[in-house]
């Protein structure tokens, strides 16, 4: 073998990682639904690189669309009480779009899109203030001046980002740093989470309310139930029902460290009732236990023909 062979060999033997392939998929974005009551498209602010990315689904895999500079708070960390100056960490969703002469356009520019900070995370460990935008400002003003918690861009990306705004439905995930995953690391974690969701749901279709429970923690609300009156619940429907027939469409499936939002379209049937809506949850997940849910909502909606 050539000196030179040997060389590069060893070369390659001690490169980075990333020198050799380089991670290019957001952990945070476990999966994005391809169904059209949701939003394909995804938000991805990293707050250390000052930047925001938009990504959208495509199969497995989310693809990069655009990638433009962003403003963020003037103060580091993650938000905790009301003008504190910090921009927030966690996953939210664009809920309203207000434009002049709603909001003046010297300090919110020509667009801005609300979020629903605070979200049910943050509400339960009591994190203050509200007012978190994604808007743009004047090209007189700096993107490096700070915000005062919002996620600011120039005047033409948030004009060029409007175009994949679902109000309701497309979610900004903010993280100090996001963490990139490789093709084959994306997809094992993407498989962990959905099959984990995949056993709830067996479980729910089979009205195996032990097994079932387990899925929830202890903390667990859904409207006036709390814990044990949900258990309680679905022990009782399990002695109502003949049968019970749950489909639940491809996720989307959102990460911030270990929280964890879920949104489907839940088909359900039994020979007593069926309805068809949007299923959300919020869970918490651990490696060594998986989801455990503390939220669970679901809303009507008119079931295509």
């Amino acid at each position: 073998m050539s000196l030179l062979l040997i060389g590069l060999l060893s070369a390659i033997a001690w490169a980075e990682p990333s020198q050799i392939e380089a991670p290019s998929y957001p952990s945070n974005l476990i999966a994005l639904s391809n169904d059209s009551h949701f939003s394909q498209i995804a938000f991805v602010v990293d707050k250390s690189a000052r930047a925001l990315r938009v990504y959208q689904s495509e199969g497995e895999l989310p693809k990069l669309l655009e990638e433009h500079p962003a403003d963020i708070g003037r103060t580091d960390g993650d938000k905790e009480k009301a003008n504190d100056g910090k921009t927030p960490v966690g996953i939210y969703f664009l809920l309203q779009q207000k434009t002049q002469p709603e909001i003046p356009f010297e300090r919110y520019g020509s667009l801005a899109f609300t979020t629903d900070y605070p979200n049910i995370f943050d509400k339960r460990v009591a994190k203050g203030g509200s007012g978190i935008w994604l808007h743009s400002v004047p090209d007189s003003v700096p993107l490096t001046r700070g915000s005062h918690g919002c996620v600011v861009v120039r005047n033409d990306v948030i004009k060029a980002l409007q175009k994949y705004v679902h109000l309701g439905q497309t979610p900004i995930l903010i993280a100090e740093k996001v963490e990139y995953l490789n093709k084959d690391e994306y997809l094992a974690q993407r498989k962990k989470y959905l099959d984990n969701f995949e056993q709830w749901r067996k479980t729910w279709q089979e009205s195996d309310a032990d097994e079932y429970i387990k899925f929830y923690d202890p903390t667990f609300r859904s409207g006036k139930m709390n814990h044990d009156q949900w258990y309680r619940h679905k022990k009782k429907l399990k002695g109502m029902y003949k049968f019970i027939k749950v489909d639940l469409l491809p996720p989307m499936i959102l990460r911030n460290r270990d929280q964890v939002v879920i949104r489907t379209i839940q088909n359900y049937e039994s020979d007593l009732h069926t309805d068809y809506g949007e299923k959300t949850l919020h869970a918490h997940f651990s490696e060594e236990q998986g989801f455990r849910i503390i939220r669970e909502d679901w809303t009507a909606i008119e079931k295509p023909d």
